[in-house]
This record gives C-alpha cells, structure tokens and sequence, in this order.
C-alpha cells in the first residue's frame, strides 16, 4: 500500500492547485471515511456506494458517487514502479448520516487516474475538490475535497474533507480530525 499511496499522493498534488494548498489543503479535516464497491473506474463513467465508517458529524451512514472521466485527455507516465494515467474528471457525492436530518452533497472537479504497478496490480482513484451543501449538523458546509481508491477487486475506500468561508472568504473547517495514514487505509 506504502507504494501506491506515493503515486496516489503525487497526483493529488497535481490537482489541487498551489493556492488551495496554501490555504491549507493539508489542514482540512477530515469528514467521513469510506469503505464500499463500485463498478470500474476504468470506464467514462461509473459509481461507487458504501458505509461512511467514521465520521464524528455523520455517524455511521452512508455514501453515493457518481463519477465521470474524460479518457481521451488522459496524460501517461512511466516510471521505474509502474505507469500512471490520469485524466479529468467530475463527479457529484452524498453522504447521508445514521440520522437522515444529516447530509451533505458535493459537485466535484478533479481527475480519475490509474496507477498500473510493474507487477501488473493495477489500482484506480478519483481526486477533486469542489461546492458542496448540506443539512442538519453540516447545514454550515460549502466545500468539499474527497479521495476514492478503488482495487480490482471493486471494492473502495476513501475519505472526504469538508469546509465552509466565513463572510470575508476566510477558509474555516469544522469536522473534527481523523487521522489517515497509511494504518487506516488498509482496513
């Protein structure tokens, strides 16, 4: 997983842009992890469902993608661990917490990519950040960054970050942090 999670990270550096980092890309807190199955991400589009299986504001619920990939702007590269293609992607999620009353949707922007080992594993994620609203104990939510890692097995897993700006386009985060290293990623 250490291996995957290096080009996976690289990527995500790649699409959010230098001034989002600056304004804390990397101090979100996290929202809601996810662990579910999906049809191939590999296709111009697919879905993915599932449990949020933490989540301090959201409880125990659940979570629906909906993405899609536009394949034919896709940029390859090579290295000595295996290739990675990405292309540009959009996808719309909910989130829907163990009390209805909670919820949250985002529209997002971002890229689809593939990362295909030198020993033929082949792994596959969504990155983007966007708009998001939501009710209840997130009726306060305005942005969303999420991360969905998909195996070919189908399963997923992955995590969603949440925010909202104050009246002067302050930057503020509400979740309460999660940790998500590496330990966390491969339950």
């Amino acid at each position: 997983m250490r291996k995957f999670l290096l080009p996976l990270l690289a990527t995500a550096a790649l699409v959010t842009p230098a001034a989002a980092a600056a304004h804390g890309w990397h101090h979100h807190h996290a929202l809601a992890k996810l662990s579910g199955t999906g049809t191939s991400f590999a296709n111009a589009t697919a879905t993915a469902s599932g449990q949020i299986v933490r989540s301090e504001k959201l409880g125990l619920g659940t979570f629906a993608a909906s993405l899609a990939t536009d394949w034919s702007k896709a940029t390859t590269r090579t290295g000595e661990r295996g290739t990675l293609s990405c292309a540009p992607a959009t996808a719309t999620l909910t989130l829907t917490g163990a009390n209805v009353a909670n919820t949250a949707s985002a529209s997002l922007t971002g890229k689809t990519c593939t990362f295909t080992k030198t020993d033929g594993t082949v792994v596959r994620g969504f990155l983007g950040r966007g708009t998001a609203t939501g009710t209840g104990t997130l009726s306060a939510l305005t942005t969303a960054k999420a991360f969905l890692v998909q195996r070919s097995d189908g399963t997923v897993r992955g995590a969603v970050f949440g925010g909202r700006k104050d009246a002067e386009g302050t930057r503020l985060t509400f979740a309460t942090a999660l940790s998500f290293g590496e330990h966390h990623c491969d339950r």
